[in-house]
């Protein structure tokens, strides 16, 4: 079968805020990247952060395809 990752686009880096972390889930805001009075939540599975010890408030990176 062959591999389709050579035509999908590249995944960005966004910083955000833990907006908060409900069960495995860890809800990060972004700025919008056209409108930047607005704001996007992200939802990211929480085994993909590396730090251990994350807390509401903490300033986080993210991987986004598109927003």
């Amino acid at each position: 079968m062959p591999s389709h990752e050579a035509h999908e686009k590249p995944k960005k880096r966004i910083r955000g805020v833990v907006d908060r972390i409900v069960g495995g889930i860890v809800v990060v805001v972004v700025k919008h990247p056209s409108e930047p009075d607005h704001f996007v939540e992200i939802h990211v599975p929480r085994e993909q952060f590396k730090k251990a010890d994350l807390q509401e408030g903490d300033r986080v990176t993210v991987l986004v395809d598109d927003l």
